[in-house]
């Protein structure tokens, strides 16, 4: 199949679990034998296009006018009509897009398509503006096939447009994230891999939960490996909290891309307090390693963490989030549990949710 991959922004130049999404899915189709364009942004920049040995790169300029400014449109909202052209230029078996002008691009090219949901929007938790929410429920209702990436994210789109998508997870490419033989030595090393900056993350819940780790294991460590200004989520803590944190905390920076395998499989445990996650790559990642994790029950992390493999704990609740972490500690000991992880993570290898993409394909197809 000739397949269009729509998002505004890529991998690695925006380092993010959707734009790692579009990635590997663009490498792993093109492994397959598909040929795919990565229909993607370049901010200030002419269009090109770029040879990848695999897929093809077609970068468009970015634009969001000066006066939609006010009312938060950003180039989200815009690239549809800029990939508009090109997909009037072009024909396609199926596109795929990841965002909502993207999706109804692709309707008003009259080309198959599917269109992703990556964010966890629900009535509960619908898009901030009302204009948002109109943009994403035209493009659910009008693609020939929505999608969204759990079971939970699922629900909340249904719920928001009274249309059900297809669960599509993303996948990941465990050879690129090979487990660790058995737990490092030494002092327990917890691993916070989200964009600290990101108050969806809440960073700032496991900062108020670190005390608590520390009375019951003094010589825990935090590393937060994600980018992002920690310095909000620390300056919400009382004092005496705050430097009972620093003390212990190390901030590693996003790193190279080669860094990422290296730190989870240095880490003891990886934690994600997000609330409303959609799906939770990291999570994926981390088992992948043979490191344990600890998510909220939220959104759709919890489809991915059992107790062989992690604890999880209530949104918000710095108390309870301590002791699934304490839990998890306990839990990296094992000797068995680096390889249960992961095997358990490999169901989302791409081997296996790959397939799954191409019966979406063939789907809006027919």
């Amino acid at each position: 199949m000739r397949i269009a991959l729509l998002h505004p922004f890529s991998w690695p130049t925006v380092r993010r679990g959707g734009e790692r999404y579009l990635h590997d899915l663009g490498r792993w189709l093109s492994e397959r034998g598909h040929d795919v364009d990565i229909v993607t942004g370049a901010v200030d920049a002419a269009p090109a296009e770029h040879d990848l040995g695999g897929p093809r790169l077609v970068r468009l300029p970015l634009w969001a006018p000066a006066r939609l400014a006010p009312y938060g449109v950003t180039a989200l909202d815009t690239f549809g009509a800029t990939a508009s052209r090109h997909l009037a230029r072009e024909r396609y078996d199926v596109v795929h897009a990841l965002v909502p002008s993207g999706g109804l691009a692709a309707v008003a090219a009259l080309q198959p398509s599917v269109y992703t949901v990556l964010g966890h929007p629900s009535p509960a938790n619908p898009p901030a503006r009302a204009w948002s929410r109109a943009l994403l429920t035209r493009a659910v209702k009008a693609v020939r096939v929505p999608a969204a990436l759990s079971r939970s994210a699922a629900d909340g789109v249904e719920g928001l447009t009274g249309r059900r998508p297809l669960v599509l997870p993303p996948g990941v490419r465990t050879v690129d994230f090979a487990a660790k033989p058995a737990a490092p030595a030494g002092p327990p090393r917890l691993l916070f891999n989200g964009f600290a900056g990101d108050p969806r993350k809440r960073l700032d819940v496991l900062l108020r939960a670190l005390p608590a780790v520390l009375e019951v294991l003094p010589d825990a460590r935090l590393a937060l490996g994600g980018g992002g200004d920690a310095g909000p989520a620390l300056d919400r803590l009382d004092a005496g909290v705050r430097r009972a944190v620093v003390a212990v905390l190390d901030d590693l920076g996003p790193g190279a891309l080669g860094d990422v395998p290296t730190r989870y499989r240095q880490a003891t445990v990886s934690v994600l307090p997000s609330v409303e996650e959609a799906f939770g790559l990291v999570l994926v990642e981390s088992l992948a390693c043979g490191t344990p994790v600890v998510c909220s029950r939220s959104g759709g992390m919890p489809e991915i963490v059992t107790d062989a493999v992690g604890c999880t704990a209530p949104p918000d609740d710095p108390a309870r989030l301590a002791a699934a972490i304490v839990g998890a500690v306990a839990l990296a000991a094992d000797p068995a549990t680096p390889a249960r992880c992961a095997e358990h993570a490999r169901q989302w290898d791409w081997d296996q949710v790959g397939p799954l993409h191409e019966l979406a394909y063939a789907r809006a197809r027919a």
